[in-house]
C-alpha cells in the first residue's frame, strides 16, 4: 500500500487570529480521525505552538497544511506541515530544549511540539505531487517543520501465553524521570516483539527519547526488525537519541530474531548455556549503522535476558538461579547489580510451553 493523504486543509498564516483558526481546524480533523480527548488536546497544543512560532519567529507569514495520513502499513496519523518565511532553525538539537528562545518568551514551544509528535522533521524532502499542489509558487516559504501523530491502535488486544515475563526499570537515584524503558508487544498469540531502550544520559530528555522509541515500537511492531529499527531511528531524529536491543520471538517456529544498536546487553539461555546476542555501535536518531538481524533457535525452557548499562558488568551469569520466575530474577539483578549513577533496566522472557 502506498502513502495516502486525505481531508487536506491548507491554511494561510498572516496574523495572530490565524492561531485559533488553525487550531480549531486541526482539532476537528483529529476528532473525526478517532483521537481521544487527551490526544486531540495534544494536537491542539502542537498546532498552536507551530503557528505561534511562525508569528513570533518565522517572519510573521506562513502556511499550515493539515491532513489525514496513511502510511504503507495502513497506520493512520494526522500530518502537519508548517512553513514560514523566517531565517530557519540554526541548531535543531538546542531548539527543542525547554528554555531556549531567541525572543522574550518561555522557550517551551519546540520542545512541546517534539514531545507530542511521533515523528518530527525540519525541512524534509517534499513529495513532488504534494509540493506542486500546496507549495508551488510560494518561494517565500523557505523553512518547514513536518510532524506526524498516529491514531492509537485500540484493536490489537492479545497475549502470548507461552511466555513468562519479568521486568524492572528504575531511574538514577535522585532523578524524577527514567531515561530507560522497555516494552513487550504481542502481535498475536505466537509472535511478540520486545525491547530494552536507554535514552542517552538521564533525566527528562533521556526519558523523552526512550518513550518516543517505546511508542514507535508498539505502533509498528509488525514490521520486519530491520525496518522497525529504521523507523525508530527516523522517529528519534531531533531527540537526545537512544541505544536499543530489539527482539522478535516466535513460539510457533521456535525462533528468535535480534538486532541491536549501542550498549544494551542481551543473551540467550538454553540447554547449551549462555549465548550473547550481537549488537553494533551507534546511537539511534543520530548515527545508526545499517541494522543487522541475527536468528537463533528458541525452544521451551529457553530464556532471553536484556539489560541497560545501568547494570554493572561485575555480575556473573552463574550467580543467578535461572529456574526462578523471570520477575524474581529481574528484581535480584536490579537490587544487587544496578549502578548508583545511571538508570537501570532488566527484561527477562522465558519460553514456558
Amino acid at each position: 500500500m502506498e502513502i495516502k493523504r486525505e481531508n487536506i486543509l491548507s491554511l494561510q498564516i498572516d496574523n495572530e487570529s490565524d492561531v485559533g483558526v488553525c487550531r480549531r481546524k486541526a482539532v476537528s480533523l483529529a476528532s473525526q480521525m478517532g483521537f481521544d480527548e487527551v490526544k486531540t488536546g495534544e494536537v491542539a497544543i502542537m498546532v498552536t505552538e507551530l503557528v505561534t512560532n511562525v508569528i513570533n519567529h518565522g517572519g510573521g507569514k506562513g502556511k499550515v497544511v493539515i491532513c489525514q495520513f496513511r502510511d504503507a502499513q495502513n497506520h493512520k496519523a494526522i500530518e502537519i506541515w508548517c512553513c514560514d518565511s523566517g531565517n530557519g532553525i540554526s541548531d535543531f538539537q538546542k531548539s527543542i530544549k525547554d528554555g531556549v528562545s531567541r525572543k522574550d518568551s518561555l522557550g517551551i514551544g519546540m520542545g512541546t511540539i517534539r514531545r507530542f509528535s511521533d515523528e518530527m522533521e525540519i525541512n524534509p524532502v517534499y513529495d513532488s505531487e504534494f509540493r506542486d499542489t500546496f507549495f508551488s509558487g510560494e518561494p517565500r516559504y523557505k523553512h518547514c517543520i513536518r510532524t506526524l501523530k498516529y491514531v492509537p491502535n485500540k484493536h490489537r488486544i492479545t497475549t502470548n501465553n507461552k511466555l513468562e515475563i519479568g521486568a524492572v526499570s528504575i531511574c538514577k537515584p535522585g532523578e524524577t524521570f527514567n531515561g530507560d524503558s522497555y516494552v513487550v508487544s504481542h502481535i498475536n498469540s505466537n509472535v511478540s516483539v520486545a525491547s530494552v531502550i536507554d535514552g542517552l544520559g538521564h533525566g527528562r530528555e533521556a526519558n523523552l527519547a526512550s518513550q518516543l522509541a517505546r511508542e514507535q515500537i508498539i505502533l509498528k511492531s509488525e514490521l520486519p526488525l530491520d525496518a522497525l529499527m529504521q523507523h525508530v531511528h527516523n522517529s528519534l531524529r531531533g531527540s537526545r537519541g537512544s541505544t536499543i536491543g530489539l527482539i522478535r520471538l516466535d513460539t510457533e517456529t521456535r525462533k528468535i530474531a535480534f538486532t541491536g544498536i549501542g550498549n544494551i546487553e542481551s543473551f540467550l539461555i538454553s540447554e547449551e548455556g549462555k549465548q550473547n546476542l550481537l549488537s553494533f555501535g551507534g546511537i539511534m536518531g543520530h548515527n545508526m549503522r545499517t541494522p543487522r538481524v541475527f536468528e537463533y533457535d528458541f525452544n521451551p525452557g529457553d530464556s532471553i535476558c536484556m539489560y541497560s548499562d545501568g547494570i554493572t558488568t561485575r555480575w556473573k551469569f552463574e550467580d543467578i538461579d535461572w529456574t526462578e520466575h523471570p520477575q524474581k530474577i529481574a528484581e535480584t539483578i536490579i537490587n544487587k547489580y544496578s549502578r548508583l549513577n545511571d538508570d537501570a533496566t532488566v527484561l527477562i522472557i522465558r519460553y514456558t510451553a
